[in-house]
């Protein structure tokens, strides 16, 4: 049987091995997040120092958070902080630390939220904004740029303009597109008709159809 002496002897050897573990253990029963063991390689999130075995990484919304041990409570202290380190840098897109687990990796902030649908909106608008300058012959540039800032406000601006071309008239800025590559020329005024046109465009005088058109043949 040992004395007494060797089995004091004995714990005092064998006591270093037992605090850090049971301390160690204590001091992550705090913690409100998954620990793990650091990795070889791994910087603190805080003060960067490279980490040893004895360090700990935290998964925090899904994130690996490596720390030294001893700046655990100082992470959790101040852990929207520290935790935006962690984040993607955009402008867009970014994580709470109070938001619902499954959207964190597809935060958006309602602000941006809510910005973002003001330009989709205005970008509709000031394309309708643009066509309905177009068809009254007004500048479609200038009218453009009114529906994007003031969206349907300058939707409704450019609908109150009065039109400069008369109805059925081409607008200035646009062309009439061929309707033939092989057009026919009139007998009274020279003016190239589709060979199947029976008045010509030009001067209005009676032609004799070459071919029959596409309408009368689908009735």
């Amino acid at each position: 049987m040992m004395s007494n002496s060797c089995l004091i002897f004995l714990s005092i050897l064998y006591m270093p091995f037992v605090l850090p573990t049971a301390a160690a253990q204590e001091a992550t029963e705090h913690i409100p997040y998954k620990v793990l063991p650091a990795q070889p390689g791994e910087l603190c999130t805080i003060c960067g120092v490279p980490l040893t075995d004895q360090d700990v990484a935290l998964q925090v919304r899904g994130r690996r958070v490596p720390l030294n041990r001893s700046m655990v409570d100082s992470f959790l202290a101040s852990e929207e902080k520290y935790f935006a380190m962690k984040q993607p840098r955009g402008a867009l897109f970014s994580e709470e630390m109070t938001d619902q687990p499954g959207v964190s990796l597809g935060g958006i902030s309602a602000g941006w939220f809510l910005f973002g649908c003001y330009i989709l909106v205005a970008l509709i608008f000031s394309g309708l904004s643009g066509y309905a300058a177009v068809s009254k012959g007004l500048p479609p540039i200038q009218y453009f740029f009114i529906g994007l800032v003031f969206s349907v406000l300058g939707y409704i601006y450019v609908l109150t303009r009065p039109a400069v071309s008369k109805k059925g008239e081409i607008p200035d800025g646009l062309v009439k597109v061929p309707t033939t590559s092989a057009p026919v020329a009139c007998s009274r005024c020279g003016y190239g008709n589709h060979p199947a046109a029976n008045v010509c465009a030009g001067c209005g005088g009676k032609l004799q159809p070459m071919v029959q058109s596409e309408v009368a043949r689908a009735m």
